[in-house]
């Protein structure tokens, strides 16, 4: 297993994976807009996103990091949105793998933490972090406020 950073010669195959990714999340498939989205979030860095390729040099899962900073520490963070690995490559080890590697790259970096939210429903995610020493808010509650488009 191999983790490259998705340039252009990838983003096909990225726009492919995050497609699945929403339609696991109950989202209609909508491949045109997804690789859309994954090119500008690349094109003009708004994000980091890291593909696992499998033996073969396939890209078989992805991470989708959004850079933040958080005002208390004074220091740099990511926002782990995105965690997929495709269907067939599950329950092998693809995902922690993953995971170890995004933990260890961004330390090396310098960010303060990694942050993410899963589904409740995601039993196996959320075991899959706990497991990596990831541990539930205790101390801050979230809020969202769903936005209206002006006009």
């Amino acid at each position: 297993m191999n983790i490259i950073e998705c340039a252009e010669q990838h983003l096909q195959s990225a726009a492919e994976l995050f497609n699945d990714y929403r339609i696991f999340y109950e989202q209609e498939s909508d491949l045109p807009a997804c690789y859309a989205f994954i090119r500008d979030n690349v094109e003009k860095k708004r994000s980091r996103l890291l593909l696992l390729l499998d033996p073969a040099g396939k890209a078989v899962g992805f991470s989708q990091l959004y850079p933040s900073y958080c005002s208390i520490s004074m220091k740099p963070y990511y926002y782990l949105s995105d965690l997929y690995v495709d269907r067939s490559c599950r329950q092998k080890g693809y995902a922690r793998f993953l995971m170890q590697a995004v933990t260890e790259q961004f330390a090396a970096e310098g960010a303060q933490r990694l942050t993410l939210d899963t589904a409740t429903s995601n039993k196996i995610a959320q075991h899959l972090y706990e497991s990596l020493g990831y541990e539930q808010e205790q101390v801050y509650i979230t809020y969202h406020q769903m936005l209206k488009p002006a006009g």
